[in-house]
């Protein structure tokens, strides 16, 4: 690694939009079957930092562009007191930009997404979780599934993927109009509350089968028709559902990179009294895949690039590139959707990894103008469906839940950090 350098492209922004009420800071956390050892947990820190020198960095203001520079502090380990996904204040975290936590049966890894997305993030845990195995005196084989020290990371790992498949491209645009924002009342002490619900992916997935669509957009879909009859339907205005619904370039750009190579695709349905919810799990799946075609991928890279690569953006210092980009967070980010739903799939472990692990979490921080968000991960068969508030309003995930139970007949177990649950 060099000494510094500089933001991928889905990261410039995250710095210029951060603030108490949109901290950029996501979660993924794995619930094992025994108590955390604090020392084990410790000492594998010290092993897992060294095989990932692209998050052992600190953000510099740089004039024109912020940057990333090397950072050779020490790294707390905490026990976990406060709610998910709160700001990470670099003062008092020796400059990181992430966080590592730990509370009974959990550990959890916190990332500013300015340092990486999803994929990183997992992968991450995944060697901390082997480290952390390992010196409690456990023994297991590993292959290509753990990025461990003994294996090499190359600059392929810290490339910014999103200059690497930028290419110029012909793309039509369309004025979207605002997407339906979701109203509620504030919690009394500002934080958030996590509501989790497990299910079989196996028994959800045969679901999706039936209905030849994915689980994404039947999630989506229930999601949309959910928020339709606890919301839109008693709301005056025309305004659609929308649901932005990040998506992993790697998969059609080939990619090692452990930094953001993310793009967002919005699936948006105006529902009406005769729409049913078959129709809208339909209509979303045909959506999420043309959206995520390679063809279309390449035209997200495009946007995302081309403002980067203009000739005149380069010499904007950067107090002012701050203040357009949270404009265009606000304008094209925020107001066009309605609540975002974050899929990491299925994580696979060596088995006997997976036999120490109860199930695992993923939350998207929610924002002000999105004050709800949904996130989904699958370990075996316990696929956990995360929905992150900011406000005491619960009936859009009641709805949620009590539809999976009641018309798909799936057992749900909830659980929840009951934030807010006892304000006064």
């Amino acid at each position: 690694m060099e000494k510094w350098y500089q933001l991928d492209n889905a990261a410039k922004v995250f710095p210029s939009v951060t603030s108490e009420r949109n901290s950029s800071v996501f979660r993924v956390a794995a619930i094992l079957k025994t108590e955390v050892k604090p020392e084990a947990l410790k000492e594998a820190i010290k092993i897992t930092l060294l095989r990932y020198p692209m998050f052992t960095v600190q953000l510099r203001k740089g004039v024109f562009w912020n940057y990333l520079d090397d950072n050779q502090k020490e790294l707390k380990i905490e026990e976990e007191q406060d709610f998910p996904c709160s700001t990470i204040h670099t003062e008092q975290n020796n400059g990181y930009l992430f966080r590592v936590l730990y509370y009974k049966k959990r550990i959890a890894v916190e990332m500013f997404h300015a340092l990486t997305d999803g994929n990183g993030a997992i992968e991450f845990l995944k060697t901390l979780l082997y480290y952390y195995f390992k010196n409690n005196g456990n023994s297991f084989t590993v292959g290509s599934d753990i990025l461990t020290a003994e294996s090499t990371n190359s600059l392929a790992e810290a490339e910014d993927s999103f200059q690497r498949y930028y290419k110029p491209c012909y793309v039509e645009t369309t004025e979207n109009q605002k997407a339906y924002h979701i109203k509620g009342m504030p919690f009394n002490t500002p934080g958030t509350n996590v509501t989790h619900g497990v299910v079989s992916a196996a028994a959800l997935n045969a679901l999706a089968k039936k209905e030849n669509v994915t689980i994404t957009a039947l999630l989506t879909g229930i999601l949309i028709y959910a928020i339709h009859q606890t919301r839109v339907q008693y709301d005056r205005k025309n305004q659609p559902i929308v649901v932005a619904v990040p998506v992993n370039l790697r998969k059609a750009f080939p990619s090692k990179t452990l930094r953001n190579f993310f793009g967002v695709v919005n699936i948006g349905v105006f529902v009406e009294k005769e729409t049913t919810i078959s129709s809208i799990i339909k209509r979303c799946n045909s959506m999420l895949v043309h959206k995520t075609s390679k063809e279309h991928l390449q035209n997200l890279i495009y946007n995302y690039v081309s403002l980067e690569r203009k000739k005149s953006a380069y010499f904007v210092p950067l107090f002012l590139k701050s203040y357009f980009m949270n404009i265009g967070f606000q304008k094209l980010g925020e107001n066009k959707k309605t609540i975002s739903m974050s899929n990491l799939g299925r994580l696979n472990f060596p088995p006997e990894m997976a036999d120490e692990i109860e199930a695992l979490e993923t939350i998207m921080y929610p924002t002000k103008n999105s004050p709800l968000n949904c996130s989904l991960c699958t370990v075996g068969d316990r696929m956990t469906i995360t929905f992150a508030r900011n406000i005491v309003d619960v009936d859009i995930l009641q709805f949620f839940f009590t539809y999976l139970s009641k018309e798909l007949e799936l057992d749900v177990e909830i659980y929840s950090n009951d934030w807010g649950v006892l304000d006064d």
